[in-house]
């Protein structure tokens, strides 16, 4: 395949790859595909039966739910380097969201069926899915803690803070995603997002342009002592 080096390249910057080894991934790479998809695509649907899981190798997607009047929200938003939805392909259980591309994605697709066998026959893959699955679980927790303690401004500065490297204490929070999409994995209106946004520049926390905020100084801006 021409953009199989690419693909390689994209691939070790994943948590997952990195905690499985590249033995490991190969033997899952050697079924699996990529694919090129436009903002807007929809990965799987809500209540679908996984064939595959999903490594995102370039851009964001919103992991979406519906209830039963039809209501929508975004649940999380993935990035880069993020596999997912590992628990439904495991359990062969049907998804609880859907997957949307938030941009223009690159996405590898692992069969579901080879890597429930992988998992079974493979310690360092079995390890790599227990580190995922508790990565997973650690957002989860920390979401909910989010959305019944902090207000709607500190859940956005830490939004923006996961965006930036902790040991580079400042840079570019890239925010590619529509502020729909946003807003709604923060528990907020898009009006909401907008004023807390506003808040941390005046406080001089943050610099905005249209896709990015520039953080001064990341530290600060979770303690909320920005100045």
């Amino acid at each position: 395949m021409a953009d199989r080096p690419l693909n390689i390249d994209l691939l070790r910057r994943s948590p997952f790859f990195a905690a499985a080894g590249e033995a490991a991934m190969a033997r899952l790479l050697r079924p699996s595909f990529t694919q090129q998809l436009p903002r807007g695509a929809v990965l799987f649907e809500q209540h679908e039966m996984p064939n595959f899981l999903h490594l995102l190798l370039a851009g964001s997607v919103g992991l979406q739910a519906r209830d039963e009047a039809g209501t929508e929200t975004t649940v999380e938003i993935f990035g880069a380097g993020e596999l997912f939805l590992a628990p439904a392909a495991i359990l062969g259980l049907p998804y609880l969201v859907s997957g949307a591309a938030l941009t223009d994605v690159r996405v590898l697709m692992i069969p579901a069926d080879l890597f429930r066998e992988g998992i079974a026959a493979d310690p360092a893959l079995s390890r790599a899915a227990i580190e995922l699955l508790s990565r997973h679980w650690r957002l989860m927790v920390d979401q909910v803690v989010d959305l019944k303690l902090r207000s709607s401004e500190r859940r956005v500065a830490r939004f923006l803070a996961r965006r930036v490297p902790e040991e580079a204490g400042a840079g570019v929070a890239a925010l590619p995603e529509p502020r729909t999409a946003i807003a709604a994995r923060l528990g907020m209106t898009p009006e909401t997002l907008s004023r807390a946004l506003n808040a941390l520049e005046a406080q001089g926390a943050i610099r905005m342009s249209s896709r990015e905020a520039h953080i001064l100084d990341r530290a600060r801006l979770l303690q909320g002592r920005a100045r």
